[in-house]
């Protein structure tokens, strides 16, 4: 087993393959968004860079996969027998398979909670065509980085900070480990849906959605799953899974086609 192996997914280390692996989709995010259209997620990154955001954004997304990548050539992921690009693409396949099952465990979490969301509320609106390329590509690359803003950053440092007050609380690194998975994944999961409404995304610009209770629990469901995939698996899953949902979503997919 080599060294990358022992060390969980969440690690340092695991977060820069996860980064690598999500690389493909900040590039489509970057092909995709013109006209102005922009990811809540991207934003809040590069918010403190303002109208200089569109000109150094695509050099710090290749800055930062070549700095992951040299981490983990130096960690030995780049000798045959560690497997890089067999990590690769296990991270894609693991994401594709949760992608599929994401839609039927998110209402069977919302038939469980009585939550009976109206006709077409859950799906994007249908066309009858399949969406444009560049609005795919959008669609996937965003996902990647409301991944690494919600799980990555607000996940992870709710996480830390739990942990860390509840290790003065109690000596069972077991119980201090598992409220602060509890409370970061919540916490991460209500971040991301609010993402998503006009009255918190007002702040930076036109666009959101009004509230909608069943789309709100939708959203705070599907947080709350892609943040346990996210500690069980890694970043580079949970957003290749968050991705293909989405496209699932704008391709037509919705509740009668997942069950």
């Amino acid at each position: 087993m080599s060294v990358a192996a022992r060390k969980p997914a969440t690690s340092s280390r695991g977060i820069a393959l996860g980064y690598v692996a999500m690389l493909p989709l900040l590039l489509a995010y970057e092909a995709g968004a013109r006209g102005g259209m922009r990811n809540v997620g991207e934003m809040l990154v590069f918010l403190p860079l303002g109208s200089a955001a569109s000109t150094v954004r695509l050099p710090i997304v290749v800055a930062v996969a070549l700095a992951a990548l040299w981490s983990l050539f130096r960690a030995g992921l780049g000798r045959a027998d560690a497997g890089l690009v067999p990590r690769i693409w296990r991270i894609l396949l693991e994401g594709a398979i949760a992608a599929l099952l994401l839609g039927p465990a998110l209402l069977l979490a919302l038939d469980l909670l009585g939550v009976q969301p109206r006709p077409g509320e859950l799906a994007f609106p249908r066309t009858g065509a399949a969406p444009p390329l560049e609005v795919g590509a959008f669609l996937a690359g965003g996902a990647a980085w409301e991944e690494i803003v919600f799980r990555i950053g607000v996940q992870s440092l709710v996480f830390l900070a739990v942990r860390h007050a509840l290790s003065f609380l109690t000596a069972n690194p077991g119980v201090a480990r598992t409220g602060a998975d509890v409370l970061s994944i919540a916490a991460g999961a209500a971040v991301f849906a609010a993402s998503h409404l006009a009255v918190f995304t007002q702040v930076l610009g036109p666009g959101g959605e009004r509230f909608a209770p069943a789309v709100f629990t939708w959203r705070l469901l599907a947080g709350m799953l892609l943040g346990a995939l996210f500690r069980w698996r890694g970043p580079g899953v949970a957003a290749w899974a968050h991705a293909l949902f989405d496209l699932f979503l704008a391709i037509g997919a919705g509740p009668d086609v997942f069950l």
